[in-house]
């Protein structure tokens, strides 16, 4: 049966009028920042070394998005009759954030737990706040031209790093390959060096993200924006002696950003794009069928999810893997280890953003590589938020999309379908959005000031100016100059929305690029246009109610409680120790001093202290007089950073070495252990532990520690043939301590037992 659309906006002052313009410019500056900055999963990057900048950038983002939500909700309360749109998310967002608030006391890194939470929670609050703003269609094409824009934008950054860059890499790394390995702390002849010359050889593209898979998720989400517009232009191509030209620039800028995508080269991303276009089609073609059936046919897919899933698991118990390569090999690895790490957290969770301190524990011995992520969505909200986290976020992203597959068709009003060239109201949007850009990219990552002042200002416009005149053609070709309010087949547009976030998660089920805060942004943005697409034609269910003077002051508490306790937990220890230790990096005298001032300014970071106890192990080494006095302050320091972090055997390793310095082997010995129950997979650690045992004269043990030392680094080696089966295997525990190790084994058995 078809219904007409109930036009339910309530009037809005200009003020609040030209509020929500303000924030919605706020909001599209932020979705763009993020698309054209690399920014580190989950907001994982400290403040170290060369992305010293990144967390508080991070929590800066995620601060402006915060609160962008709680002035408009406090701003719209506080009026006469306030009016609030219920997304669905509502439910699922106050049950996650429950789970991750628990978390965050139940973590080992507290500064990890929240940074990582403030990296999540944000999103969706733009999602909330984008269904209450995005109150015309015109305002959701707005968003999508910008969301297309920027696919548009990421194109040409593949395309410069696949046609220009990748190659100039590789030419300066076997011109000098020593100044390249030496700023990355890597050295020569180990895995982590063949490592970096398999990843810098296979000319991966990634765009402005981390991974090619994360460019190949942004870019499918960005096609069917793209998509979705240029249905717009089919449909209208007729209209206004423009209308063709509109048209064909638009498919010009659709093919573009699909090209982008098939230059990513993500397998993950196109098995993913190939499903949702599957779904697109099949809804094009049978749609009145398949929403007939909605519930048998979701049912359907809910059971058979299950089945294979029970396939995999019992695939991988079986034979120890998955089919598919090396890619899956390692990923049945990563999702054993996280398996593990819930069963010992089934309730809480080890906190969001501690997986990277826990997965040793549960690391395969074998395993080449260490990960911070389990590269599954559902594995990793479960292993660090628990169940109750799954839950919440698992409603946040599918209650909105269970409630797009129930829209029904609708007679829209005239009003609705008036064309309303909106191009003066986006004009000011591309502006503010383009002047971020080029006022804040520079910032986050400098030029060197090196080479001619020529040099220089052609990097400048390589690298910060041709990006903003991409993303305003791109815009241009999506718009053609004008946003019309017409709504004809809008019906089309959500669908391939839909199709897209189905998609992104079946991809996100194999790997981590859901949580990259530009891919996650722009998921819930989409979210939100579905949500408030889904408004316009259908009656909408909202709260409206004239709230009483205490409630008004009660609610306007609540929000400056929001605000301070983000400032205070979560934005200003990071960025207070983040300069000090910024102070400290540049070798500027009183370095400890400023170390130790970080350490106080973040009570919860485990960064400052454990890099003044490096500081202090490095000066000991360096001085030709040892001076004990620097061992026993280094020691203070990684305690210091173990009772803020004592998942981590970065710190018991540490305090092992310090105290072997320090000529007490059974400290050094004790401490090792700890290492080595907190990280069991190393032959390092092994090995380490060993030759403190020799110095205590403890035989046995020694030989079981070397033993234990050859057998990872046995299975570490049947794994690299099997993965590399023509390449020279890199030894990673070292050719020469492995001989040495067997060596030992053989003279140790020799001796009398003690």
């Amino acid at each position: 049966m078809t219904k007409a659309a109930i036009s339910c906006n309530s009037s809005k002052s200009k003020g609040q009028v030209l509020l929500e313009y303000v924030l919605l410019s706020l909001c599209l500056c932020v979705i763009a920042l993020r698309t054209m900055y690399t920014e580190s999963p989950g907001g994982q990057s400290m403040a170290l070394s060369a992305n010293l900048n990144d967390s508080i950038y991070s929590l800066s983002m995620s601060g402006v998005l915060i609160f962008s939500f709680v002035v408009w909700f406090i701003t719209g309360f506080c009026r006469k009759r306030f009016s609030y749109r219920l997304t669905g998310i509502e439910v699922g967002l106050c049950i996650f954030s429950a789970a991750a608030i628990v978390g965050i006391f139940a973590a080992a890194n507290k500064r990890a737990a929240i940074t990582n939470f403030t990296s999540l929670l944000a999103p969706v609050l733009m999602a909330v706040l984008f269904v209450q703003i995005l109150d015309s269609h015109a305002k959701v094409k707005l968003l999508l031209a910008v969301i297309a824009a920027l696919g548009v934008v990421s194109a040409y950054q593949c395309a410069e790093q696949f046609f220009v860059s990748n190659q100039m890499t590789i030419e300066q790394y076997e011109q000098n390959r020593e100044a390249v390995l030496e700023p990355l702390g890597i050295k020569s002849g180990t895995l982590a060096h063949f490592l970096f010359e398999h990843r810098l050889y296979t000319k991966g593209v990634r765009g402005f993200f981390t991974t090619s898979n994360s460019a190949g998720s942004f870019a499918l989400l960005a096609s069917f924006a793209a998509i979705g517009l240029f249905v717009d232009k089919l449909k209208n191509r007729k209209y206004g002696a423009f209308g063709p030209l509109r048209f064909v620039s638009c498919g010009i800028a659709v093919i573009i950003v699909i090209s982008g995508f098939a230059i990513t080269r993500s397998k993950g991303a196109f098995v993913a794009s190939m499903a949702a276009t599957a779904m697109f089609i099949a809804y094009l073609l049978f749609g009145n069928w398949l929403k007939r059936y909605r519930k048998a046919i979701f049912i359907v897919c809910l059971l058979f999810f299950v089945a294979a899933g029970f396939v995999v698991v019992r695939h991988g118990i079986i034979h120890d893997g998955l089919p598919g390569g090396n890619s899956m090999l390692v990923r049945w690895q990563y999702w054993s280890g996280a398996a593990k790490m819930y069963a010992d957290y089934p309730v809480t969770g080890v906190g969001g953003g501690n997986f990277g301190s826990f997965y040793p524990h549960y690391k395969t011995a074998s395993a080449l590589e260490t990960v911070v992520d389990p590269h599954n969505f559902v594995l990793s909200i479960l292993a660090q938020y628990g169940p109750l986290g799954l839950i919440g976020f698992l409603a946040v992203v599918s209650v909105p999309l269970w409630s797009a597959l129930s829209r029904q068709s609708v007679l829209l009003s005239p009003e609705a379908n008036q064309r309303k060239p909106a191009f003066t109201k986006a004009i000011p949007f591309v502006i503010v959005i383009s002047a971020a850009l080029l006022l804040i990219r520079p910032a986050l990552s400098p030029i060197p000031s090196v080479g001619t002042i020529q040099e220089r200002n052609a990097a400048i416009i390589v690298f910060y100016v041709i990006p903003v005149i991409v993303f305003v053609v791109g815009f241009l070709l999506f718009t053609g100059g004008r946003i019309s309010n017409k709504t004809d087949y809008a019906n089309i547009a959500a669908v391939g929305l839909f199709c897209a976030c189905l998609g992104l998660l079946i991809h996100n089920l194999i790997d981590f690029a859901i949580f990259e805060p530009g891919v996650f942004t722009t998921f819930l943005a989409i979210i939100a246009c579905l949500i408030a697409m889904d408004f316009h034609q259908k009656s909408p269910r909202q709260f409206v109610c004239k709230p009483a003077l205490f409630t008004k002051v009660l609610v306007t508490a609540g929000g400056v409680v929001i605000i301070v306790a983000y400032f205070n937990y979560a934005f200003i220890p990071v960025a207070k120790a983040g300069a000090n230790i910024k102070l400290a990096m540049q070798g500027i005298g009183y370095t400890h001093k400023y170390l130790d001032q970080a350490a106080k300014d973040d009570p919860l970071d485990p960064s400052a202290p454990n890099m003044n106890g490096r500081l202090y192990l490095h000066q000991y080494n360096q001085t030709k007089t040892r001076q004990p006095v620097l061992l026993e302050r280094a020691a203070e320091c990684f305690y210091a950073a173990m009772e803020r972090d004592n998942a981590s055997f970065k710190n018991y390793e540490k305090l092992s070495t310090v105290y072997n310095l320090l000529g007490d082997a059974q400290k050094a010995y004790n401490w090792g252990l700890g290492a080595v129950k907190r990280y069991p997979g190393s032959g390092r650690l092994q090995l380490k532990l060993a030759e403190i045992a020799e110095q205590l004269d403890k035989t046995t043990i020694a030989i079981g520690h070397y033993k234990r030392a050859i057998q990872i680094e046995d299975k570490y080696r049947l794994q690299f043939r099997e993965m590399y089966p023509v390449r020279k295997i890199f030894s990673r525990l070292g050719e020469e301590k492995y001989k040495r190790a067997k060596k030992r084994i053989e003279y140790l058995s020799k001796q009398p037992v003690l």
